[in-house]
């Protein structure tokens, strides 16, 4: 587990790092550069910008979907 300062993963793009709090209009973010002009789901920016300061995907599974889910049930013996 990696502690990530929350404040402004959804402020700041991912693509170029421009960040501006009137880029994210409620689910939406729209990077405020024009250069860049990124444009997507608020929260998908904000997990990416995660995902890239810990170096690792994020998963709220906890084990990155390696092991099959916890609600399948086990195969039937035949």
């Amino acid at each position: 587990m990696v502690k990530v300062p929350a404040p402004g993963t959804s402020q700041t793009c991912h693509q170029c790092g421009h960040r501006d709090p009137a880029s994210r209009d409620g689910t939406r973010y729209s990077c405020a550069n024009p250069a860049c002009g990124w444009a997507g789901h608020a929260d998908t920016n904000a997990a990416i910008n995660i995902r890239d300061a810990t170096g690792t995907a994020v998963s709220g599974r906890g084990d990155l979907g390696a092991a099959r889910s916890a609600k399948r049930q086990p195969p039937r013996a035949a």
